[in-house]
């Protein structure tokens, strides 16, 4: 048997571009290739290959700069720099390990090892130096868990055959009419997946360790449902500096609260309980959301004719949620109360009654 000759590094950059990297900005069909490993990843790293299709970077790049934009007014993001190839070809393994053509008695192991590489190219990228360069990986990887797998179920007179990520075959849907074809489409999150040759668990645990490499994608996807969002030490250095503050405030501005409150509580009583000192930078995050809280109630009392107080309304039943909104306030409180408070004496007591407990 002659032995396989790899892809040149130049090739596989061409198609972890055009495949992985292009449909995750941009939408569409997105076709992990070939296991990647974490020595091809670094050689990747180093490699300064422009991309062939003038027009396809022109539109990545337009595409990126439209979703940092609804963060922070940015005009220029340079090309994908070393670890954004990197995660992007952890990000093409992991994939590959949750491939349904893997849960077969001899290549179950095989899926096992694509997983090993994959985490160990991630643990090989640093965290971003500065904000401009979580930004840049944000524009790539903000859509990574908005990847589903599309699964075809087609049923015809005498049978029925499901296709897990892949297109059916033309043979089976020839003849619908005689032959009564049905076909049924479901998409499903490929975070929630259970892979079936790896343990669910091992995958989550790697696709969170890829989050944490991207600290804003991090927490700009707090409230997802898998993997649960957990501060880490690289979320926490990002969110401590001023800019890195103002991203994620802006971030979390817009999803939903309750949810941000849920998963920011539940992740906020974990870190207190294991880094006291470090987890401090998670609650004044919720006394800076509660003090905006605050400010919008303060504004719209203040537009009112009788300018009564007004409350919110919400009725937080969540136990995790409101540890955040009460830890946030008393926080914030004590913020206010400092003789450093920045705010006026009017403004001051304003927002103060709006954080009582």
């Amino acid at each position: 048997m002659g032995r396989r000759v790899r892809p040149a590094l130049e090739t596989i950059a061409q198609r972890l571009h055009a495949d992985v990297m292009a449909p995750l900005v941009l939408g569409g069909p997105l076709r992990p290739g070939r296991v990647i490993g974490a020595r091809a990843a670094l050689a990747l790293a180093a490699l300064e290959t422009p991309c062939h299709d003038v027009e396809l970077d022109r539109r990545v790049q337009a595409g990126r700069l439209r979703q940092v934009r609804k963060l922070v007014p940015i005009d220029t993001l340079g090309p994908a720099s070393g670890a954004e190839w990197m995660l992007a070809a952890a990000l093409n393994d992991l994939l590959q390990c949750a491939n349904p053509t893997l849960d077969r008695p001899l290549r179950r192991g095989a899926a096992a090892r694509i997983l090993d590489r994959a985490a160990a190219t991630i643990d090989r990228v640093r965290a971003p130096a500065s904000a401009l360069e979580a930004v840049s990986r944000h524009s790539w990887l903000a859509r990574v868990l908005d990847i589903e797998r599309r699964d075809t179920r087609v049923s015809w007179w005498v049978g029925a055959r499901t296709f897990l990520g892949v297109e059916p075959s033309r043979r089976l849907l020839a003849w619908p009419n005689l032959r009564r074809v049905k076909v049924e489409v479901a998409s499903h999150s490929w975070a929630l997946l259970a892979p079936p040759a790896v343990r669910h668990e091992r995958l989550t645990i790697a696709l969170g360790r890829l989050l944490e490499r991207t600290p804003l994608t991090d927490v700009a996807t707090c409230a997802r449902a898998a993997p649960p969002f957990a501060w880490c030490s690289t979320t926490l250095a990002f969110v401590a500096t001023q800019a890195g503050r103002t991203l994620t405030l802006r971030a979390l501005a817009r999803l939903p609260a309750p949810g941000v409150d849920a998963a920011l509580g539940r992740a906020t009583r974990d870190a207190l309980a294991r880094w006291p000192d470090a987890a401090q930078v998670a609650v004044e995050l919720l006394a800076d959301r509660a003090i905006a809280r605050a400010q919008t109630q303060w504004t719209a009392a203040r537009a009112t004719a009788d300018g009564s107080v007004m409350t919110s309304g919400v009725s937080l039943s969540d136990q995790d949620a409101a540890f955040a909104r009460e830890l946030g306030a008393a926080a914030a409180r004590r913020a206010l109360e400092s003789e450093q408070s920045i705010w006026s004496e009017t403004e001051r007591r304003s927002l103060l009654s709006y954080l009582r407990p």
